[in-house]
């Protein structure tokens, strides 16, 4: 039996107008165009895709940074697209954001004690031995210790202060945390174990993740479902353990092909992707990976896929069973 919903995004859109220059009319850029997706209750959805993809703009929405411009996001079963101040104002305590570089999301006049205190501040009644009691226990959660209470974040390193982002992300104890590429600015050595970390966070704590993330090797080890994004639509959607066995669309198969495998057979099957994102300004008609995919036929540049179930994944491509 599959776990509860938690997230539950249905054909949302986010545009963007821009301006092109003083006597040019402004453009809009669909920075999200049309995405579905669920996020299970303790459970972690990876989001993968190159930069421009929509990633970021995506993790916008799910902590209610932004408004959708369509569509509708439901999170704990109540409508946040179409809530009032109040009840968005109730809900924001239940998803929590760690960003991605770590040395730039942490006040660098505060000390880490200040740092995890302040949500217990804003949106608690706690008193102020309650929250410091708060704080030092999170803080030996994600393993800091006593005396860091007191450091500024620049006396820590990369991992230190994105454990202590961790540790402020979980202080109204969330049930969803929304990870944007929280270990892309870290040291490898150091990412593992942030992704450790985390994994034994969500066993303890039975929290959910939304894993904004362009490398597959780190969304192999923690996610259960895998949706690849391009250029602002889904391509792909499916458990972990089908995308990385049978990938079926060609742009799932060209991201897995961009990571280094010591299987010779793997590199030859899977093409490797060429060119460059198209210009959102003027995103391609049809399928919006053609002007790139190796396998595009006329249908391609003519009528826009539909998301089809396919081999346990869900796939926008027109060819993605002959392809098979």
């Amino acid at each position: 039996m599959n776990p509860p919903s938690l997230l539950e995004a249905t054909a949302l859109a986010r545009y963007y107008s821009v301006s092109r220059g003083l006597f040019k009319p402004k453009a809009v850029v669909r920075a999200l165009d049309g995405v579905s997706f669920r996020v299970s209750e303790g459970q972690t959805l990876a989001v993968v895709g190159e930069s421009g993809s929509g990633k970021s703009t995506l993790a916008r929405q799910a902590t209610m940074i932004e408004q959708p411009t369509s569509g509708t996001l439901r999170l704990a079963g109540q409508d946040v697209t179409r809530a009032d101040a109040a009840t968005r104002k109730r809900l924001r305590p239940l998803v929590q954001m760690v960003f991605q570089n770590p040395y730039a999301s942490l006040h660098p006049r505060k000390k880490v004690g200040a740092l995890l205190k302040e949500p217990l501040a804003i949106n608690t009644q706690l008193d102020a031995s309650a929250r410091r009691h708060a704080a030092e226990t999170m803080m030996a959660k994600v393993g800091l210790r006593p005396e860091h209470y007191r450091r500024y974040p620049h006396m820590f390193s990369g991992g230190q202060r994105q454990r202590i982002a961790v540790a402020r992300a979980l202080m109204l104890h969330p049930r969803l945390v929304v990870a944007d590429e929280p270990v892309s600015a870290l040291d490898v050595s150091i990412q593992a174990q942030v992704l450790n970390l985390l994994m034994d966070l969500q066993q303890e704590l039975g929290i959910a993740y939304l894993f904004v993330s362009h490398n597959l090797q780190v969304v192999r080890h923690i996610a259960d479902t895998i949706m690849v994004m391009y250029l602002g639509k889904m391509v792909e959607c499916g458990p972990k353990a089908a995308i990385f066995a049978r990938p079926a669309h060609p742009y799932t198969r060209a991201l897995l092909a961009s990571t280094p495998s010591l299987d010779r057979r793997l590199r030859r099957e899977r093409g490797v992707l060429a060119g460059d994102l198209p210009s959102p300004f003027h995103p391609p008609g049809g399928c919006v990976f053609h002007t790139r995919c190796p396998h595009a036929i006329e249908r391609c540049r003519r009528e826009t896929p539909v998301i089809e179930t396919f081999d346990g994944s869900e796939v926008a491509c027109h060819r993605a069973k002959e392809l098979s």
